[in-house]
């Protein structure tokens, strides 16, 4: 093989390599979107307002994208949802996972359940809304992780304690 043909090689994989990374990385924006897309709809269902059509919806929509720049109604706004993601905390819990080094008694499976998590059979870990201090007390004296999910579409997954 020529100098040539060795350069040649080398690109056709520099070549593929980037493909690989631009594939990755258009997967990640398209699962990025997604969860985007998701919390909009659970903030629709939290908000009460589901059950209305599509074309109420998207005027709703369009309606506040046009005020996005009145400072002062954004505030509001922030500052209103902000009160009622407090008061859902408060009255049902947080978004939360919990993982386990080894296999929970039935009893504290059991426990788990009627706090409100569901296991998840796909990622092995217990998932669901639930106070933080109940299963903080409800696991007391077994190795486990708590990890609390940030509802704001903000900031990334936060891990505690």
């Amino acid at each position: 093989m020529n100098e040539l043909e060795k350069k040649k090689e080398a690109l056709k994989l520099k070549k593929s390599r980037l493909e690989h990374q631009e594939r990755l990385l258009k997967l990640k924006e398209r699962k990025n979107r997604t969860r985007i897309l998701i919390e909009i709809g659970g903030i629709a269902s939290k908000a009460g307002i589901d059950h209305l059509n599509t074309n109420t919806l998207l005027g709703a929509f369009l309606e506040i994208k046009e005020k996005e720049h009145e400072e002062g109604i954004i505030k509001g706004w922030t500052k209103k949802g902000a009160e009622a993601l407090d008061r859902d905390k408060k009255n049902n819990g947080e978004p939360l996972i919990v993982t386990f080094a080894e296999e929970p008694e039935k009893k504290i499976k059991t426990e788990i359940r009627q706090a409100g998590l569901r296991w998840n059979r796909f990622r092995k870990e217990w998932q669901g809304f639930a106070k933080r201090a109940t299963l903080e007390k409800l696991l007391k004296g077994t190795e486990h992780q708590i990890q609390a999910l940030n509802v704001d579409s903000q900031e990334k997954p936060k891990e505690e304690g």
